[in-house]
């Protein structure tokens, strides 16, 4: 019996708003190479882009790795880890670096624009990894960032050059085997002593030991494979098999000898395994990225493998270095995943397997759907977010075969999921590709075309209205319960995207008994919260006030943890009660609400939230924190493409607060404010936002004071990183004199955290 998509443990992540494209750890330790590392980092400090090329198995990505995490070390730089292998579409490059980077993807700043903006300033590195199948895009992209991200280095790995002029070509060859070894050797010896504890290698043995890696061409990964097998083989007979060069079999595949050599590794691995490890292999390739055990056995169990045997054979590959097993997921790396992918094709399963796994991410989305405003609502998120690599595969491939009415089911359950992160635009490029294929007046094409007018109307994007039109006049026509009450639920969100209040009005008092009949709580509690957005614009603040407050006691008394809905509620009661002139109830209200959104990674309630929080400050005359909070929201109301979901009279208060600030600030104080918010990184602005540790309040008109030379000398220590109690021993003061000095250096910048200390710096005499 295969269990339901999701029931079992996952590996859950905490996200947040800020970067999801961090170094990933190492598996295993680093051997070797030492030569070939000091040149790439030496090759990073002269060239903007770097591509590391070499055949597969050949160690790139180990060493690029490697090298960032060092130079990131040592520089003190971002760095984000792009990875690559999952992805089949080019157009969705752009996307993928805006995730891994941690932006939203709005319709007014394309994703390629925002990835730009956001490496602009500072310093950072971008690992591009595995690019050889998508190498015109990556192009594309390094050269884009190369002409207007000056701050960037672009680290890539591919099996072949992106042709970019600039490009540092990187090329990495087989580990040398010298007479001793070399690190071929040590590599072999490390992989073996970690499958074999307690192994011993005489000289003898390492002799035998250097003469399998001169065989196998000192290719790391052929290395590895055989250095695994000790387990159940001596070294002995390893050394037989390869004693006399590449089998014939590989030698008559044709291509380079090293990629014979490699092939011929695989190939021996694989016949090695048993029968239920190679039907296992083989169907496991059509993952293209992590997929855990629950996936597993949905996709791949049947015909030999009951469920028992698939335990066992996976547990056999992840020993025999087939699998990687990181945590509660497990990965192939892609040499040994194309290899399996060959195999399906050939044997005609590889159609079979894709409409497998297409209805596995199908069921894990629509159970995240379903159960939105049930309890775990953070977790359920976290598992689907780990799974973007494989929902876009699943969604490629069930376009590719046809499969339209699957690849609609799937996109019309990911609506929520697209909205919180700000994916907007990726979401909207999926469901224009799906409506394509769907009959006019369908159900299906009328639940892709609310999922899309939907995401538009959170970026204010006027097409949203005609697409919820159709959208609803199809669910009037077909009259299926749960359609009608969602499709009256995003016609009130694409109204008040447009100004169409009254057709709002109309939608709400139709919507609201369908959801609920419907037993679509998430939807009737989505629509109340639009709704309340609506009160308040139209000066009804109590009533939406009252809303908040029933929800959120519904929502307690239901026992369900703070998630999404809340977070909305709070940011509605925020609303209300600004208007109602109680500025710390707003301001507390709004906190909850941002607290709840930097877990769950919504740009959008972000954005809201800080928008909120400037006006706040603006009418307990906070004046430069109110201009830093609106330069910090207009950077990510930048990002979704739109401000203030398109409602003209919240656009309005945006604009009258604006004018009131630059007329009393000044232009060039303002503008200082404002830009110093908005160039702030997502996480600090976070920080200051929930914590109420925003800049200091300076007088107007008073420029800051000139630092002096001992309060510039701790201030450039700040700025490498030391701790008060590290600078005092590092000038021989005492603590209490340098922490004297940091509050000093604080003041006369103008700045609120040690963070901001080396921004200020250059601009300070």
């Amino acid at each position: 019996m295969t269990r339901e998509p999701g029931a079992g443990p996952m590996n859950v992540i905490q996200p947040g708003v800020g970067p999801m494209g961090g170094l990933p750890l190492e598996a295993t330790d680093f051997v070797g190479r030492g030569a070939e590392l000091a040149a790439l980092e030496l090759a990073l400090t002269q060239s903007r882009l770097v591509t590391v090329t070499g055949p597969g198995g050949v160690g790139k990505t180990r060493l690029a790795l490697r090298a960032a995490r060092r130079s990131r070390d040592t520089s003190g730089q971002e760095a984000f880890w792009v990875e690559l292998s999952a992805l089949t579409d080019p157009e969705l490059l752009p996307h993928t670096v805006a995730s891994a980077l941690g932006l939203a993807q709005g319709e007014a700043v394309s994703a390629l624009e925002a990835v730009v903006r956001r490496l602009q300033s500072g310093h950072s590195l971008l690992v591009l990894d595995t690019c050889e199948h998508l190498v015109d895009a990556c192009a594309e992209l390094a050269q884009a960032l190369l002409r207007h991200a000056g701050g960037v280095t672009v680290l890539a790995t591919s099996r072949q050059s992106l042709n970019v002029s600039g490009e540092h070509v990187f090329s990495v060859e087989p580990l040398r085997v010298q007479a001793d070894g070399g690190d071929a050797l040590e590599l072999f010896v490390r992989r073996a002593q970690a499958a074999v504890p307690g192994l011993t290698m005489d000289e003898e043995a390492r002799q035998q030991a250097t003469r399998l890696c001169r065989s196998l061409d000192g290719m790391p990964l052929a290395i590895e494979l055989a250095a695994v097998r000790l387990r159940a083989l001596p070294l002995s007979v390893l050394i037989e098999h390869f004693a006399n060069g590449v089998p014939l079999l590989a030698r008559l595949r044709g291509g380079t000898p090293r990629h014979e050599t490699l092939r011929a590794a695989i190939d021996w691995s694989f016949g090695l395994c048993t029968q239920a490890e190679q039907v296992l292999w083989e169907r496991l390739s059509v993952f293209s990225g992590p997929f855990d055990f629950d996936a597993a056995q949905y996709v791949c169990a049947g015909g030999i493998l009951d469920p028992a045997e698939l335990v066992e054979s996976l547990a056999g590959l992840v020993d025999k270095s087939v699998l990687i097993r990181d945590g509660e997921s497990y990965r192939m790396l892609d040499m040994i995943r194309e290899y399996g992918a060959e195999l399906a094709q050939t044997a005609g399963s590889r159609d079979g397997l894709r409409e497998a796994h297409c209805v596995y991410y199908t069921e894990l989305a629509r159970i995240y759907d379903r159960d939105f405003a049930a309890p775990g609502q953070i977790p359920r998120y976290n598992v689907l977010r780990q799974q973007d690599g494989q929902l876009r595969a699943a969604l490629e491939n069930a376009i590719d075969a046809g499969r339209y009415q699957q690849a609609a089911l799937l996109a019309r359950s990911l609506w929520m999921y697209w909205l919180i992160p700000g994916k907007n635009t990726e979401g909207r490029y999926w469901c224009d590709r799906i409506a394509d294929h769907l009959a006019p007046g369908t159900s299906e094409r009328a639940w892709v075309l609310a999922t899309n007018a939907y995401l538009a109307a959170a970026q204010a994007d006027p097409s949203t209205y005609p697409m919820a039109q159709e959208a609803s006049a199809i669910a009037t026509a077909i009259g299926e319960p749960e359609l009608k009450g969602r499709a009256y639920q995003v016609m009130h969100m694409a109204a008040l995207a447009v100004g169409k209040f009254q057709e709002a009005f109309a939608a709400l008092e139709h919507g609201s008994p369908a959801l609920r009949a419907s037993g679509d709580l998430s939807g009737a509690l989505v629509l109340e919260v639009q709704q309340g957005y609506i009160q308040v614009a139209s000066g009804e603040a109590r009533g939406a006030l009252e809303m908040c407050e029933r929800n959120l006691r519904l929502l307690a008394d239901n026992g369900i943890e703070p998630g999404w809905l809340h977070a909305a509620l709070y940011y509605v009661r925020a609303l209300s009660l600004f208007e109602l002139a109680d500025y710390p109830g707003s301001t507390a209200s709004s906190v909850a609400a941002l607290g709840i959104e930097t877990v769950m990674g919504d740009i959008l309630g972000f954005a809201c939230n800080l928008e909120l929080q400037a006006w706040i400050a603006f009418r307990t005359k906070r004046l430069d924190n109110a201009a830093w909070l609106m330069g910090a929201a207009d950077t990510q109301w930048q990002r979704l493409g739109g401000r203030l979901i398109g409602n003209p009279v919240m656009e309005q208060r945006h604009l009258d607060i604006e004018r009131e600030l630059r007329d009393t600030l000044g232009e060039e104080r303002f503008t200082a404010r404002w830009q110093d918010g908005a160039t702030h990184p997502v996480g600090s602005v976070v920080e200051r936002a929930t914590t109420g540790g925003l800049a200091p309040e300076l007088p107007a008109g008073k420029a800051h004071k000139p630092l002096t030379p001992r309060e510039r000398e701790v201030a450039e220590l700040v700025a490498q990183g030391l701790s008060n109690r590290e600078i005092a021993e590092r000038l021989v003061l005492s603590k209490r004199t340098v922490d004297v000095h940091v509050e000093h250096i604080l003041a006369k910048l103008g700045v609120g955290s040690r963070q901001d200390i080396a921004e200020r710096l250059d601009g300070a005499s």
